[in-house]
């Protein structure tokens, strides 16, 4: 029987970079349904039509059909592959701009914000994996939605199936760095192990160098090209602090005053300039349909996202235990961390999932914030996924950027009017 992978979330702007790395990997998928589903009809109508003509111009057996309907898209499916943003951009841009009023750092998966997109997204990730029990039993879910480690916590720790976690944050930090160093070919080697979105590096060289001297040796004119961003600077004197290359999110914890400020100081939020954009995106996708050679230029995350999602789902399909860093349980993989916590590490792919390959022990400098941050998302994802008000207030206030629960519970309740629709009884209060 042909292969089926099931898309939620097939009609966003990024799908169409998707497709063309299943269509760039055709050797594998062959014969393949990528089975595109979203609650945006006219979008993944857009997305299906692109995707299948791309695949017929390159000559590639892959057969690409787009459905409203969750349950139609995952029946019989051998891997569902998550990557929705329940609310879209208009609710990113609230948990940008709500936390923002109490002087907290409004983000996407950071402090509030991210708590904020899990409320929203594990009641549409608790009914995928009902699907997955009911309708394609034996099926892998490869998440890439966020907040990716709350939701990881809430798969591994409430349901039966086979979950990887998927994150490309570390390729793009990389590719920045380069960027801001004048060396995009650089070879590389990068190992960073932690929390989703909280990793530092355990190895890392640039030509052969150990990379953050080589990071430190530029310092200065990193930080003074206007063209290079603050949020790669903070790289850059954090690396210089603690020796080791860290995720760019971790700027949010360290530089909590300067993140803060900045982000009160934009004129837009992230997710108001997004939306923008988002129209001349499916533009070039119509454009592309229409066209005698289909040629795209320009999709939402540019290949990466799109090329590693398929890496680790030709990992699964071949079998061949290639390597990639995930997030998955721990098992005793990362000194400090409980065996059932969901960790970012490199781990080697198997038929139903990965098994974390042992690291070294991170300092106790900065073991300590990933603690918090460990049952701060585990804590969250047992509220949420309970629907218990109480406990969602006690889960806020153990996040760093929080640590209070006046503060919680004030920002729960901002934001509930606002998304009340979202979620589900007991958190919607």
């Amino acid at each position: 029987m042909a292969l089926k992978i099931a898309i939620i979330g097939g009609g966003s702007a990024y799908a169409p970079g998707l497709i063309n790395a299943f269509i760039h990997h055709a050797a594998t998928f062959a014969g393949a349904e990528l089975a595109l589903m979203d609650i945006a009809e006219t979008e993944v109508g857009i997305v299906q039509r692109l995707g299948q003509r791309l695949a017929d111009h390159a000559g590639v057996d892959m057969r690409i059909t787009a459905t409203t309907n969750q349950r139609e898209a995952i029946s019989g499916a051998d891997y569902v592959l998550t990557t929705f943003r329940q609310g879209g951009f208009e609710a990113r841009h609230q948990d940008e701009a709500i936390p923002l009023q109490f002087g907290v750092i409004g983000q996407e998966t950071i402090g509030p914000g991210g708590f904020f997109f899990a409320m929203r997204t594990l009641p549409v990730i608790k009914s995928i994996v009902q699907d997955i029990e009911e309708v394609a039993p034996g099926a892998v879910l490869v998440n890439y939605t966020n907040p990716t480690q709350i939701v990881a916590e809430a798969v591994t720790h409430f349901s039966d199936i086979p979950c990887i976690s998927i994150c490309d944050q570390t390729r793009d930090d990389q590719g920045k760095i380069l960027g801001a160093l004048n060396m995009p070919d650089a070879a590389v080697e990068l190992e960073s192990i932690g929390l989703n979105h909280a990793t530092w590096s355990t190895r890392f060289t640039i030509n052969g160098e150990d990379g953050v001297a080589v990071m430190m040796r530029h310092y200065d004119k990193v930080m003074a090209r206007e063209d290079v961003s603050n949020r790669v600077k903070r790289q850059f004197r954090l690396a210089g602090e603690y020796g080791r290359l860290p995720n760019s999110y971790l700027q949010y914890y360290y530089y909590c005053e300067e993140t803060v400020k900045e982000a009160q100081a934009a004129p837009k939020t992230r997710a108001q300039e997004i939306l923008e954009a988002l129209p001349g995106y499916y533009e070039h996708f119509q454009e592309q349909i229409a066209a005698d050679v289909p040629h795209l230029t320009h999709a939402r995350g540019g290949s990466v996202f799109g090329d590693m999602a398929v890496e680790v789902l030709r990992g699964l399909v071949e079998r061949d235990g290639r390597i990639h860093t995930l997030n998955i349980p721990n098992h005793r993989a990362i000194p400090g961390f409980a065996e059932d916590r969901v960790v970012e590490v490199p781990a080697r792919l198997e038929a139903a999932g990965a098994s974390p390959l042992v690291q070294p022990a991170l300092p106790a400098e900065v073991m300590g914030l990933l603690h918090m941050l460990a049952e701060y998302q585990w804590t969250a994802a047992e509220a949420i996924w309970n629907d218990d008000r109480r406990a969602a207030v006690h889960a806020l206030a153990t996040n760093p950027l929080v640590v209070s629960l006046p503060l919680a519970n004030r920002l729960l309740d901002a934001i509930t009017p606002l998304q009340r629709g979202y979620f589900t009884p007991g958190l919607a209060g």
